[in-house]
């Protein structure tokens, strides 16, 4: 097992990533945070100024590994 840490960017702010979570891999941590990814989509869309949210995978010494990001934007059709 390998600690790891969560940083996440949302409409809310930062939160810093204070807890660490034990996977048996890098991939598991991946997974995890796509799952959480997925649920913070759930509580609310990205929103202006941010217009992203944002896990970053930090490893045991707390260094980003892995930022996964899920943007939106709204694109205007033209005639």
């Amino acid at each position: 097992m390998a600690a790891f840490y969560f940083k996440v960017i949302d409409n809310d702010g930062t939160i810093p990533a204070d807890d660490a979570f034990d996977f048996p891999d890098l991939i598991a941590a991946i997974r995890q945070a796509k799952i959480v990814l997925a649920e913070m989509a759930l509580d609310g869309l990205p929103e202006d100024p941010v217009k992203a949210l944002e896990i970053e995978v930090l490893n045991v010494d707390r260094r980003p590994i892995v930022r996964m990001k899920l943007e939106l934007s709204t694109q205007w059709a033209t005639a």
